[in-house]
């Protein structure tokens, strides 16, 4: 079998009603990984037992490593899985979230090119994959934000590609180095000091439509905007003087997100 030089992680918390469903997106890329790396982040229900079968039936076809991370907090599951990566770029899915067959095809043309080669090939959520007007406006939107505000990162959690070398470069993702919400904006900004991040025009997902209220745990009006307009060389600033402090006061830490606020509605 053709290597890819492709990984897949996927960190979990409880996803047993998605679970099976992401892990499908997998199996139907047309161009597979050659690992997947599961990561369970003290789930209660039956996400562990899904991947293990899952590991039983494709285990032949793909290196799948499964992992237990008790720490609370998606930040320590990635933290824990990226250590097992041993291909030249990974990709780090969301288990709610829908991944069509050319994901990782698309991702990897893009790492392909010679010129400006990123540290980071990020994908457009969207709300479902139908070619509605509503979803061709989103497309179009982050391809003008990303193309306009070069200094930010225009994608959430489920969307994000990465070069490996350059991404432990920066550090990875570390707990000591931003132990907060939008652990993906974060990063975005030390991987821009190593390269440019990218937005494929055909590259995309499909978000869970859980996720219903996010209103208690983002970032206000003033702090998006103050993101959006702080160029570069304080971004830094903006990050570890401006914002911390912010999220810490809020209580904005990694574990906020284990809360998964939809349960709540039902």
């Amino acid at each position: 079998m053709t290597m890819s030089n492709w990984s897949i992680i996927i960190p979990y918390y409880n996803e047993e009603s998605y679970l099976e469903d992401c892990l499908t997106c997998i199996t139907h890329q047309t161009l597979k990984p050659d690992q997947v790396i599961l990561i369970n982040n003290a789930s209660s229900d039956a996400s562990e037992k899904i991947t293990h079968k899952f590991k039983e039936k494709y285990n032949d076809l793909f290196d799948i490593v499964l992992i237990n991370e008790d720490r609370p907090g998606k930040i320590f599951a990635l933290m824990a899985g990226a250590q097992y990566v041993k291909t030249s770029f990974f990709a780090v899915w969301d288990a709610d979230t829908y991944y069509p067959p050319s994901y990782l095809k698309r991702a990897n043309k893009a790492y392909s090119k010679k010129t400006n080669r990123p540290a980071a090939v990020m994908a457009t959520s969207l709300k479902n994959s139908s070619v509605s007007l509503k979803n061709i406006i989103r497309i179009l939107k982050i391809q003008f934000l990303s193309r306009c505000y070069t200094s930010e990162c225009h994608a959430g959690g489920y969307a994000e590609t990465f070069n490996t070398l350059l991404y432990k470069q920066v550090g990875g993702f570390d707990d000591k180095i931003w132990p907060y919400m939008f652990e993906d904006h974060e990063i975005v900004q030390r991987l821009l000091k190593t390269g440019s991040v990218v937005y494929p025009l055909g590259l995309w997902c499909v978000v869970s439509n859980r996720r219903c209220d996010r209103s208690k745990i983002t970032w206000t009006k003033t702090e998006k905007r103050i993101y959006r307009y702080t160029p570069f060389f304080l971004k830094d600033w903006f990050f570890y003087s401006f914002l911390a402090p912010r999220f810490e006061k809020r209580g904005l830490n990694i574990v906020e997100l284990r809360k998964q606020p939809w349960k709540d509605n039902g």
